[in-house]
């Protein structure tokens, strides 16, 4: 009899092994950060024996949610640039993160990863720490216990709608400088849960010196590459075809206007689309009318999911940017047939494991990773159960989530987050905000 670490028994099991199967009365056995066992409870258990039993009846089990785009440093500007046009939004975001100090960005990191443990997702993609204290992201993603992929605000050419503050601009060979140096200490890091991406901030502000150079640098180390494209201008893709750099590392955050073309190019060289339907909304980007999700799907495309950031889509509970993909274009297409509840759960988990290259996350099957989550279905707005994939994907709150595991490690149990003093988080996120604030308004009075 196989001895293991955790049990987690009797609940539904959503394995994605084949997609919108789900096991009744299941359960699944993990050894340290690996599933070893999965299968009917009653079968399990017969099989291991366990250090620690989670009753999961009345609950459901589910890979972790993977979040593909998330900004972790601008937690503290929630509130700041609702409803306004996105270049208002620019100016008033990126010289706010400009305004940050080192604690300042370790702080509202951290409180992005409490948001997002609480919610259920176990993975994510950072969108772009802040250039001047990377260290001090990756350490609040490193005891979060949360899988990432850590880059860097990486961009060189001043904006005309917009100033960028000129300490987040910098020349091409310090940007290559400081990428290499983040690549060396943080790839690997946290046993193998964090990795260091190459990336870019937006095409427009990003030099094509830069993004040849940073691409070139990315296939050195073996490393993928994320940034923003496409979400304000047709033919970036073409532009970066023109630079001949595409290729199956690129993860493309919001990925809204593209040719027919352009779609093309990106099934032909498999790169992976990160859609962003809350962000979008927020700030009128236009994904639902503009954008080519379905037919990027039909087209075999790996799509995965994002809440962007607190200042933008305003939320990091992914149940949210699933419902919204499952419903979003169904809206704007009058047709009720696209992007099935079964779907948008897969584009919330599998899909972004993929997009971020974690080839052993995103299905809960024997010899993959153990992240995992637990959500609670027994509660009003989830009953009755007929189809428990239409229940999450239609019905369920981030809050439902009571159980979160990353390698095979719990970082919440019964709502409770275990890596952080969550109290004294919020009450810094406070304090920081308000003085953060206070130094980028002092700044924009003297402009």
């Amino acid at each position: 009899m196989l001895e293991v670490n955790l049990l987690l028994t009797g609940g539904w099991v959503i394995a994605h092994e084949r997609p919108g199967e789900v096991l009744e009365n299941a359960a699944i056995a993990i050894l340290n950060d690996k599933i070893v066992d999965i299968g009917p409870a009653d079968e399990v258990r017969a099989r291991v024996t366990s250090q620690r039993v989670i009753d999961c009846a009345g609950k459901a089990i589910l890979p972790g949610f993977v979040d593909c785009h998330v900004h972790t440093c601008q937690q503290l500007a929630r509130g700041l640039a609702d409803d306004v046009p996105v270049s208002e939004w620019l100016a008033r975001i990126v010289p706010f993160e400009s305004e940050m100090d080192e604690e300042d960005v370790n702080v509202s990191v951290k409180a992005a990863c409490i948001e997002m443990i609480k919610s259920g997702t176990t993975g994510f993609m950072e969108a772009c720490a802040n250039a001047q204290y990377i260290d001090a992201a990756a350490q609040a993603m490193e005891v979060s216990g949360l899988r990432a992929n850590l880059t860097r605000s990486t961009m060189d050419l001043q904006q005309v709608d917009y100033t960028v503050p000129e300490s987040l601009l910098m020349k091409t060979d310090q940007q290559l400088t400081d990428t290499k140096a983040m690549i060396r200490q943080w790839n690997g890091a946290g046993n193998g849960r964090l990795s260091a991406w190459c990336g870019w901030r937006h095409k427009y502000d990003t030099s094509d010196e830069l993004m040849v150079a940073i691409v070139k640098l990315a296939r050195e180390y073996g490393v993928g590459l994320h940034g923003h494209l496409s979400t304000r201008h047709f033919g970036e893709l073409q532009d970066l075809d023109r630079l001949g750099v595409l290729g199956p590392e690129f993860l493309l955050a919001h990925a809204i206007r593209y040719t027919a073309h352009e779609l093309d190019l990106i099934a032909h060289y498999d790169i992976k689309i990160d859609h962003n339907p809350g962000a979008s909304m927020h700030g009128a980007y236009g994904s639902s009318v503009a954008g080519k999700f379905p037919e990027m799907l039909e087209k075999g495309i790996c799509v995965g999911l994002g809440c962007d950031a607190a200042a933008s889509g305003n939320f990091l509970d992914m149940t949210q940017a699933v419902r919204m993909a499952a419903s979003l274009h169904k809206e704007v297409r009058q047709d009720a047939t696209v992007i099935s509840a079964k779907q948008a759960l897969y584009m919330g988990t599998t899909n972004g494991a993929r997009a971020c290259q974690w080839k052993d996350v995103g299905i809960l099957a024997v010899g993959m990773k153990a992240d995992i989550i637990v959500m609670n279905v027994m509660q009003p707005h989830l009953l009755p159960i007929h189809d428990l994939i239409s229940n999450i994907v239609y019905c369920a709150m981030g809050s439902d989530v009571v159980t979160t595991i990353v390698d095979g490690r719990i970082l919440m149990e019964d709502r409770h987050v275990l890596a952080f003093d969550e109290t004294r988080i919020m009450a810094e996120v406070m304090e920081r905000a308000d003085r953060t604030k206070a130094r980028w308004e002092a700044r924009t009075r003297r402009q």
